[in-house]
């Protein structure tokens, strides 16, 4: 299916209503500058430069996704803060089209760091690679790497925290996680919502009672977590969040490549395609 096709498939009145019409210079409205933002993802457009060059060299495209004119770059650029919930409600939305099509047996929390040294809100975290100086992208995948919930926060934000709010509203058999988020606090929020914690013992707590065993973790079922980070990062975002200033932008263009990696998940599903290695394919 072609990109445009596939935008105004998922990101349509059903995900992201139509503003009322009004009085005055009608804009081009909040579905339109949806489209575009998560179109500019699916083509691995860096920044929003690019958007504008490639909405110029592509017209037959932008009159696709709705576009009366291009728009300005600092039109894209007001999109992409205005936007962060409509961002955020899409991706819960195609997430739930997922977990229809593909039942979740199991959910694997993880966290990634996204390096970026120059922006003011960037905070010192750290990894199992040591500090880095960034943000971190929380997300929770079902047992075939697709993200169903993701929180952008600053890079000194402890993991752990963080494990009720991604798995709140979903439903599973297994909930598995790293050291880094065993709590008691964690294995009650994993048992409260019918599954059963698979959480790796925190060496510093080996003294004390757990529920959970490192055998169970480490029998090879959280790879897919790790796919999604290296597929996210390398591939889906490129390193599109180093240049924008802020979380609020930083987390609209992650939510807005999560969408085009979930859009083109149903696709492959509606095919009977399961192997989703590839998070998009319509990069230039």
């Amino acid at each position: 299916m072609e990109a445009c096709e596939l935008v105004r498939l998922i990101v349509n009145k059903t995900v992201v209503p139509a503003e009322p019409k009004r009085p005055g210079n009608p804009g081009y409205g909040q579905l339109k500058a949806i489209r575009t933002l998560v179109y500019a993802r699916l083509k691995g457009l860096q920044n929003d430069t690019r958007i504008i060059w490639h909405l110029k060299k592509h017209p037959t495209d932008a009159i696709k996704l709705g576009l009366h004119c291009i728009p300005d770059r600092t039109t894209i650029g007001r999109w992409w803060r205005r936007y962060l919930n409509l961002l955020e409600t899409a991706f819960k939305k195609t997430a739930g089209i997922i977990q229809m099509l593909v039942p979740t047996t199991h959910l694997i929390a993880d966290s990634t760091p996204l390096v970026d040294l120059y922006d003011m809100e960037a905070k010192w975290g750290f990894t199992h690679r040591g500090p880095f100086k960034g943000f971190k992208l929380h997300a929770v995948v079902n047992q075939l790497g697709l993200p169903l919930k993701a929180i952008v926060t600053p890079g000194n934000r402890f993991d752990s925290i963080f494990l009720p709010k991604l798995i709140e509203d979903l439903e599973a058999q297994y909930v598995l996680a790293d050291a880094g988020y065993h709590s008691l606090k964690n294995i009650k929020a994993v048992e409260a919502m019918g599954a059963k914690p698979i959480i790796a013992i925190n060496p510093r707590q080996k003294g004390k009672e757990s529920k959970v065993s490192n055998a169970e973790f480490f029998r090879g079922k959280r790879y897919p977590v790790e796919q999604f980070n290296s597929h996210a990062k390398h591939n889906l975002l490129r390193g599109c969040w180093v240049r924008p200033k802020g979380m609020v932008k930083k987390t609209a263009m992650v939510m807005a490549g999560l969408v085009c990696m979930e859009a083109n998940a149903i696709e492959a599903l509606l095919r009977d395609d399961l192997s989703l290695k590839c998070a998009s394919k319509y990069w230039d």
